[in-house]
């Protein structure tokens, strides 16, 4: 009977050839310096590894932290305002938002107004006039207008005539209020923006 691990003692093995080395010679390392011809693909340095990549990053980064910044202060000085800025991004975006939360049910989500609007439609109609260039505080001043904003239209009506015009002066703040008409502004157009211009001037 053959058992198979013992044919490891009576294996025999090939025989060797004699022009073969005993030893494999050690292959020579050669280092390649750089200049020379190389025929390997460039070694790969990462983004930050030259200066114009470092110095795009830092610009980027301070772009950031600037626009930041000017974010920041031009925010602060919406929630502090004591006048009307059509120009000033901020404020307008403010009033903007404003606008559609507290106005829009009765001026219109873009101040168009209803046209079934009259100065004696009820109050639960939510019916308003238009506040874009046909509206009547195109010739009052911005302080006019904050005030009936702030006070409601009531106040500047005889008491015969009932306004529907309500007063935010505790539901919004002053800069809050500014804000909205400084979005109002920021929508007329430009000869009817100059025309209110001279309203703040007491020009008639």
């Amino acid at each position: 009977m053959r058992l198979p691990f013992l044919d490891r003692f009576w294996r025999k093995d090939p025989p060797k050839d004699p022009g073969k080395p005993k030893y494999a010679p050690r292959r020579r390392r050669v280092l390649v310096t750089e200049g020379e011809d190389d025929d390997s693909p460039p070694t790969h340095r990462g983004f930050l590894s030259d200066g114009r990549s470092r110095f795009t990053l830092v610009a980027a980064v301070v772009a950031i932290v600037v626009t930041a910044v000017v974010m920041l202060v031009e925010r602060r000085l919406a929630l502090t305002a004591t006048d009307a800025d059509a120009e000033r991004p901020a404020q307008v975006a403010l009033g903007r938002a404003l606008y559609r939360q507290h106005c829009s049910y009765c001026h219109g989500g873009d101040r168009e107004g209803h046209e079934d609007w009259r100065p004696d439609s009820p109050v639960a109609s939510g019916l308003g006039p238009a506040l874009d260039e046909r509206s009547p505080s195109v010739d009052r001043s911005d302080r006019e207008i904050f005030e009936r904003v702030k006070f409601g239209g009531q106040p500047f009506l005889p008491t015969s005539t009932r306004s529907h015009m309500p007063a935010f002066e505790f539901n919004l703040s002053d800069a809050q209020i500014w804000a909205l008409v400084a979005y109002l502004k920021n929508r007329w157009p430009e000869d009817v923006l100059a025309r209110h211009e001279r309203a703040n001037r007491g020009e008639p």
